[in-house]
């Protein structure tokens, strides 16, 4: 996984933003991993810091359909928020709008990679959470993008695990 983190203040000094770019590597078929990254719904069971996800939205798939999530990573706290589908076009890219812990846009590209699939994820949020925002103020970015990081790797882990049992491309050990 490689990341770019970013961090600034909004207007005013309000909220937090961030920018993050982070990459992943499958070792399965583009079309696989879109399956995955497309059901969110089954995002828990791979994805550990993903607590919970549930559809909110009469959408059911695609544009429109809105996801509640609850996150928690490695500081004590939960990270609820919404998604909401702006752009979808399977298999290589959706982008979202979230609202709530914070609020912004997040996208996934996936391209093929060999015989695997890169996943690029880029956030860029504002923090809504006081605490969080003073928390950065005052110095603890670094603890803040740690966090950041250490959930994206055990995203990128916990895909590359719920998609090991699944058929490998030819001439890929196991």
């Amino acid at each position: 996984m490689e990341a770019a983190p970013g961090l600034c203040y909004g207007p005013g000094g309000v909220g937090a933003r961030y920018q993050f770019t982070d990459t992943w590597s499958v070792d399965h078929p583009l079309e696989v991993v879109w399956q995955v990254v497309d059901d969110v719904a089954s995002w828990p069971s791979w994805w550990p810091d993903y607590r919970r996800v549930e559809r909110v939205s009469a959408t059911e798939h695609g544009v429109g359909v809105r996801w509640r999530a609850g996150v928690r990573s490695n500081l004590p706290y939960t990270v609820d928020f919404t998604f909401t589908v702006l752009e979808h076009e399977p298999p290589r890219y959706v982008r979202t709008r979230v609202e709530g812990f914070f609020t912004g846009e997040i996208d996934w590209r996936l391209e093929p990679a060999g015989d695997g699939t890169r996943l690029v994820l880029h956030e860029e949020t504002e923090t809504t959470w006081p605490l969080i925002n003073l928390v950065a103020r005052l110095g603890g970015r670094r603890f803040l993008e740690a966090n950041h990081a250490a959930a994206m790797r055990r995203g990128e882990r916990g895909m590359r695990t719920f998609l090991a049992p699944r058929a490998r491309p030819p001439g890929r050990a196991r």
